[in-house]
């Protein structure tokens, strides 16, 4: 089932940790996606799907989703299975996204860590001095 719902600057879409059969895709205004209360992503492109995650792996939702200014959202109910049989258009597109977000995860994650072995070996060097 599929419908266009607004929703207004600072409204949740979805909670963290809530369970349920639901993705949503941008259609216009500006979203956040946060753990706690740090924002780890923000979209405004129309066609963004988001909530994937919670319908692929059938558990919890991992973030919160936020209206950041007033944003018109189609909600999607669906299982993984109807999904994939009834909009395989939206199945690719996850697919997709999903792959980039590893892409830039794990680019992001090999960054991080040239920085931290940096530090730990200035550690190593100063704790030589001594």
């Amino acid at each position: 089932m599929q419908t266009m719902k607004v929703f207004k600057k600072d409204q949740v879409i979805a909670f963290e940790t809530s369970k349920e059969e639901k993705l949503f895709i941008l259609v216009d205004g500006r979203i956040g996606i946060f753990k706690g209360n740090l924002k780890v992503a923000e979209f405004n492109e129309p066609g963004t799907i988001v909530g994937e995650i919670a319908i692929i792996l059938r558990h919890q939702r991992t973030a919160t989703i936020k209206a950041m200014e007033d944003s018109n959202v189609i909600v999607v109910e669906t299982t993984i299975e109807d999904l994939i049989k009834n909009f395989p258009d939206i199945t690719v597109k996850i697919i997709k996204n999903l792959a980039e977000r590893l892409t830039a995860t794990t680019d992001d994650y090999w960054k991080l860590s040239e920085k931290v072995n940096a530090v730990v070996d200035l550690k190593h060097v100063m704790d030589k001095k001594k």
